[in-house]
Formats: structure tokens, C-alpha cells, sequence
């Protein structure tokens, strides 16, 4: 998994009536809280106060207000948050409208309270995300329509699952081992081979009745030769500004398309649901670095647009946050969404996307050839739903290349393909799962 899981900034979710308690899977000196710490076992704790600290805070830069701080901004209006709870059973027409007056709302309540919204979100949250003085965050928290603060935090990619790129392009005409006819394949790409993983979960056969994969992620390369990339500007988008397009500059959301659909053909790799439309939702830059905030607002967009028949994949992840949780939570009535659990060797409860619990929220953790647990790999009998394979792992990458990493990256899209084929089913557990209830591996 190449990308995900990693150094975040550290900071506090402010809930305005609540009592302090420590996330579990926190160290005692984080300054992480929340109000639900939510498990696979829908598993609660206490909301937590920090007002004291918040204003603490606020009144040791409120003297300057050029002190700014990122937060994200979840809203009470219970009559929209009741509209969220029923997008799953709206089209996708229906949802895009009440997403579309739902941020109208946002922004003008961010305007209201004297803040400009950086992102404003209608579909999986009711709220907006905004740079703020102190002495204006000490207002917000305590305004009446808010159901919660949370500082934002930057999310960057595992260096772990960055790797050395690998590219098996085929060499020019006239030279390699097959110069007669110009190198493997076609001549566009290498001859195509049969991941392990791919072969480990049943994968690997066409899916011409599939629906779509979205993959929010670093984006995908839009003309990758073995991928079937949906290039609309109304379906593949990036949150990255302007400036951005939804095209891999990284290589991570490429890796993470082609294990789930990289087509059947001559050249490069197949994927699980060989063929399969993936969609392009890009949170993350060139660097594998982005915010909380831009990666709510690609589950925003993707609980707005996508099908029953779709499903969503998030190959990346950091500390807890109760407002990624949330967003993954509402945003999983319109489609299925898979999880990485990360790479930190420890229970994934602590980390975010992956601790969000749910009935059509799949958490993957990842082991090797033979079945045997990935000893980097998160775990958790309360978080994570099902195994996959995430060692040497071979894919396609930017630039038309391909590459073998490793990482619950790897693993995660391995059960999205599994869900875009059909249902999940198993075939054993994997060996050596910390947790001691080992996660059975998810096939087709």
C-alpha cells in the first residue's frame, strides 16, 4: 500500500457539550478526541469536551489575529442531516440536488459566522471546512447550529508504500528478447501476467455488467493503455483546485485502479474485476500529501454520485477523525466503501478512514503469498471485516508504467473489485493475525 497511512498533523476535535475522554488507540499525550469512537461493533465512547483547551488555545493567540487555524465545520440542521441519512434510497439526480442546496446552506452559514468556506459539503456531511482566527474559532465552537469542530490535519501517503518504480514497459520495436515483433503483447505495454493477488481472491475474469470503482486516491492516469478510465469531467474530478485535474501525478490511485479492474488483454497486468470502469475522485497530490478536508470533500462528491452497484475505495488514511468517520459513514448508504486499515502495526481503531463502522463499510487488512500476516499491517477484531493481499503487489502506475509495492494500500482494492464482481466470499483465514481472531480472506 503505497501511499496511505502516515504522518499526520496531530490536533483536537472541539465538541461543544461533551466530557473529556482520549480515543482509544491514542497515545496519552495525543490531542485527539471525539465524540464517537466508532468499531466495527458500533462500539461508543463518552463525547468528549474540550472547551477548556479550545479556549486555552484561543486566548493565547486571540492577542493576534493573523494566528489561523484549518477546521471542519459538521452542522446540526437536523431536517438536512435527515436528508443525508436517505441518500442511499434517492437517485443520483435526487442526491446531487439536495447536496447542491445543502453547501448553498453551508456556505452561508460559514458566511454567517464570519468565516469563507474552503469546501462546503451537502451529501455525506452538513457543513464546511474553513482557515479561521483563533479569536473567531472561540465564537464557532460555541455557536448553537454546530454540532461539532474538528481541527483539519494534513494526510500524507506511507513512505512505505511510495517504492521504487518499476516500470515493464516493452522495449522499442526491433530490440528486447521478441525484437521480431517489437517486444511483449501488443507492443504498447509488456505481456500481460497474473498478479498473485489476483489469482489468490478468483479475480481476473471480465466484468462487462460491472458497475463503477471510485477511487479516491491520488487520482488515475486518464490514458493508462490497461485501464478503463471514465474521463468525464462530470464523473472523474480532483478537489485539488483549478489548476489540478483528476490525473495521477503520483502513481498510488493508478496502483490502486488496476488491481481492481486492469482489463483483460494482451499487455501489463489483469485486475480482479478484469475491465471494470474506474472513476478518478483525486484528494491527494503529486507528493501523496492532502488534508482531511479536500478527502471529505471526495466522499462528499462520490455519496452524491455513485450507484448501488458501484463501490468506493480509500487506500489512504492517518489519525482519527470523527468527521472522516461520519462522511464515510453517510456516504456508504449510496455504495459500498472500502477501507485500507494501515501500515503502523497497531489496532486500527486509532486510524481514520479505516475505524469507521457500518454495514456496507468493508475494512481490509493485508497479508503475503501464502496466506501469512503482513507484519506492518493494522489490525483490529472490532475494525477490520476481511484480509487481502498486500505484498509485491504488481499494478499499473503513472505515466502508463506499472509497479509492485506493498501495503494495506494493495489490499483494500483487492475486496473492491470482489464487491464490483458480486458478493464476498471466503476461503480460510490468514496466519499469525495479532488480534487472535484471524480475518478470513475475502474472494469472489
Amino acid at each position: 500500500m503505497k501511499v496511505s497511512f502516515a504522518a499526520v498533523v496531530l490536533a483536537a476535535v472541539l465538541l461543544p457539550d461533551a466530557r473529556a475522554q482520549q480515543v482509544p488507540g491514542r497515545s496519552s499525550d495525543s490531542d485527539v478526541y471525539s465524540s464517537n469512537a466508532a468499531n466495527k461493533q458500533a462500539v461508543e465512547e463518552p463525547a468528549v469536551s474540550t472547551q477548556q483547551n479550545l479556549r486555552r488555545r484561543a486566548n493565547v493567540s486571540n492577542s493576534n489575529n493573523a494566528n489561523v487555524i484549518d477546521i471542519i465545520v459538521v452542522l446540526k440542521d437536523e431536517g438536512r442531516r435527515r436528508k443525508l441519512a436517505g441518500i442511499g434510497q434517492q437517485t443520483s439526480a435526487e442526491r446531487k440536488a439536495a447536496a447542491e442546496e445543502n453547501k448553498a446552506a453551508a456556505s452561508a452559514a460559514a458566511t454567517s459566522m464570519g468565516a469563507v468556506a474552503r469546501f462546503t459539503y451537502g451529501s455525506a456531511l452538513y457543513g464546511f471546512a474553513a482557515s479561521v482566527p483563533f479569536v473567531l474559532l472561540k465564537q464557532i465552537v460555541v455557536d448553537d447550529r454546530v454540532a461539532y469542530v474538528e481541527e483539519d490535519r494534513i494526510v500524507q501517503l506511507d513512505p512505505m508504500e511510495m517504492g521504487e518504480e518499476r516500470r515493464r514497459l516493452a522495449p522499442p520495436a526491433g530490440k528486447g528478447p521478441n525484437k521480431d515483433d517489437g517486444g511483449g503483447g501488443d507492443g504498447d505495454g509488456p505481456a500481460q501476467m497474473t498478479p498473485w493477488g489476483i489469482d489468490r481472491v478468483k479475480g481476473g475474469n471480465t466484468c462487462a455488467d460491472c458497475g463503477k470503482a471510485w477511487v479516491i486516491d491520488t487520482g488515475i492516469d486518464l490514458d493508462h493503455p490497461d485501464l478503463n478510465v471514465d474521463v468525464d469531467p462530470q464523473n472523474s474530478v480532483t478537489v485539488l483546485g483549478r489548476k489540478s485535474t483528476p490525473n495521477d501525478e503520483h502513481g498510488h490511485g493508478t496502483h490502486v485502479a488496476g488491481t481492481i479492474a486492469a482489463i483483460h488483454n494482451e499487455i501489463g497486468v489483469v485486475g480482479v474485476a478484469a475491465g471494470a470502469t474506474v472513476v478518478s475522485v483525486r484528494v491527494l497530490d503529486r507528493r501523496g500529501s492532502g488534508s482531511y478536508s479536500g478527502v471529505i470533500a471526495g466522499i462528499d462528491y462520490v455519496g452524491e454520485s455513485c450507484g448501488s452497484s458501484d463501490v468506493a475505495n480509500m487506500s489512504l488514511g492517518g489519525g482519527f477523525s470523527q468527521a472522516v468517520n461520519d462522511a464515510v459513514k453517510a456516504a456508504s448508504d449510496s455504495c459500498p466503501f472500502v477501507l485500507a486499515a494501515g501500515n503502523e502495526g497497531r489496532d486500527a481503531i486509532g486510524s481514520s478512514p479505516a475505524s469507521a463502522n457500518g454495514p456496507n463499510i468493508y475494512t481490509v487488512s493485508a497479508f503475503s503469498n501464502g496466506d501469512h500476516w503482513a507484519h506492518w499491517s493494522n489490525y483490529g477484531k472490532d475494525v477490520v471485516d476481511y484480509a487481502g493481499p498486500g505484498v509485491g503487489i504488481h499494478s499499473t502506475w503513472k505515466n502508463g508504467g506499472y509497479n509492485s509495492i506493498s501495503g494495506t494500500s494493495m489490499a483494500a482494492p483487492h475486496l473492491a473489485g470482489i464487491l464490483l464482481v458480486g458478493n464476498i466470499s471466503t476461503d480460510g483465514t490468514v496466519k499469525g493475525d495479532p488480534d487472535g481472531k484471524p480475518d478470513p480472506i475475502g474472494v469472489c
